[in-house]
């Protein structure tokens, strides 16, 4: 068997560890030093700051040191001094560093530090990151991605917004460089432009063809009137088209509970059956089976947080039995306050893979002392991705981007399609005991024989 592994290099007990060796983190430190001074990063703003006002600052990037390189008449190429004589692959780096959000430049902040672990876990010595400013806007994307083709760039990693991926995708079309950005948006991939996301698309297709797999075929979904309520409702439709189902009733809600609670009403008035005392205590909820009464069988709440917390009490008490009808979620469930809800008790969801997550966490927080962010291991993938062209001769390579075999990332299986949209494998959780509980595993291959190219770090141990 063959498998791509874009994994951590390190190995216990460095990763149960309290902190990483003081070699590692020194290394580390001044290997990524160096290499963000030669390549010219700049911020354009203050420093990236985590979402909470009162949370420390994580580190922004250095600003850049004056190197003395030299200019060929035909484009310039950034050389730092410790690599030259090399035959470098230039991966410029396209974040909002100095995005008016806050959460924004956190965002950039813990992405381009995975990035970095990513290559010095590798051990590649030929890759050159080259973090440029997109401030989050079209036009900071273009400018920044006109600016990393003028200084080279053979690969860009992002950017993270739709707008700025619509800005950088056009000179990065024309220069015939790949993209591998992290916007959600389908509307931008394409023509060379990549995906490398977490798509609400995918997590509604999972969910729905695991639940039909159980014998279901009358669906019903309430969403939120917002774009990404209007998004999830149209990929359900599509996915329950896909198993021979039907969604037998829409709702959508705006605002707070007095709206969640109207919208249940008008879901329970389609048709709903009712359990008899004795009947309800001889089920568990763990043994769900598609009842052949009601509308429809099983409902998909796209919601999380405080909103899930009050949207699923409200089908309780429009009289919507989840003994009967299974609640269905996005991975916008996979948080603490979702397990704190009894009514999501035995309700379902798709995510990413937890296993390969936990071991990218684990090494993150043991190298910079805090945990990564959630978008963080998009980072590390894609940086791993140019590491691997990197050592195939250095050729950036759309063929092998679009590998249909796939790569086992930080979150698990992936592939980007030639149509620059991702396929993830995703698992199925259950609510259970005030726990989250993998009720079935993410795929460990795409191809049903189990063929996938096997390239992990060099080094066992670092």
């Amino acid at each position: 068997m063959m498998r791509i592994l874009l994994r951590t290099g390190l190995r216990a007990p460095s990763l149960n560890s309290g902190g990483a060796p003081a070699p590692l983190r020194a290394g580390l430190a001044a290997a990524l030093a160096l290499g963000l001074a030669a390549c010219g990063a700049t911020t354009g703003g203050p420093g990236p700051v985590t979402q909470q006002p009162d949370s420390p600052f994580v580190g922004a990037p250095p600003e850049p040191a004056v190197l003395g390189v030299e200019m060929t008449p035909e484009r310039t190429l950034l050389t730092p001094v410790h690599l030259a004589g090399r035959d470098l692959v230039r991966v410029a780096v396209l974040l909002p560093f100095s995005a008016s959000a806050a959460p924004a430049r956190s965002e950039a902040a813990h992405m381009l530090r995975a990035a970095e672990l990513a290559l010095f876990e590798r051990g590649v010595d030929n890759v050159l990151l080259m973090p440029r400013d997109t401030e989050g806007t079209a036009r900071g994307g273009e400018a920044a991605a006109e600016a990393a083709i003028a200084d080279g760039a053979d690969l860009i990693i992002g950017p993270l917004f739709a707008a700025a991926v619509r800005g950088a995708s056009g000179p990065a079309r024309r220069a015939g460089v790949p993209v591998i950005s992290f916007s959600t948006d389908a509307s931008v991939a394409g023509n060379g432009v990549y995906l490398l996301s977490f798509p609400p698309e995918e997590e509604v297709r999972r969910i729905v063809s695991f639940t039909a797999s159980r014998g279901a075929d009358r669906f019903a979904i309430v969403a939120p009137a917002t774009p990404y309520g209007q998004l999830v409702s149209q990929s359900y439709r599509s996915a329950v088209a896909e198993t021979g189902g039907v969604v037998t009733v829409e709702e959508v809600y705006s605002g707070g509970v007095d709206s969640m609670t109207q919208a249940a009403r008008r879901l329970a008035r389609a048709g709903i059956e009712r359990l008899d005392v004795s009947r309800a205590l001889a089920m568990t909820g763990e043994d769900w089976t598609p009842s052949d009464g009601g509308a429809f069988q099983a409902v998909l709440l796209p919601a999380g947080g405080d909103d899930l917390r009050m949207l699923a009490p409200a089908m309780l008490f429009a009289d919507i039995d989840p003994l009967l009808v299974k609640f269905l979620g996005t991975s916008l469930w996979r948080n603490p306050a979702t397990i704190r809800e009894p009514s999501l008790a035995n309700g379902w969801f798709a995510g990413p893979d937890p296993d390969q997550r936990s071991r990218f966490e684990a090494v993150y927080e043991s190298v910079f002392d805090e945990a990564p962010s959630r978008l963080a291991g998009l980072g590390y993938d894609a940086a791993s991705l140019a590491a691997l062209m990197a050592a195939n001769g250095g050729r950036i390579d759309r063929a092998m981007i679009e590998d249909e075999n796939g790569y086992l990332g930080v979150d698990g299986l992936f592939r980007l399609r030639a149509d620059g949209t991702v396929e993830r494998g995703l698992a199925v959780y259950t609510i259970r005991n005030g726990q989250f509980h993998v009720l079935d595993p993410a795929p460990e291959s795409f191809d049903p024989s189990g063929r996938m190219l096997d390239i992990e770090p060099d080094d066992g141990e670092v």
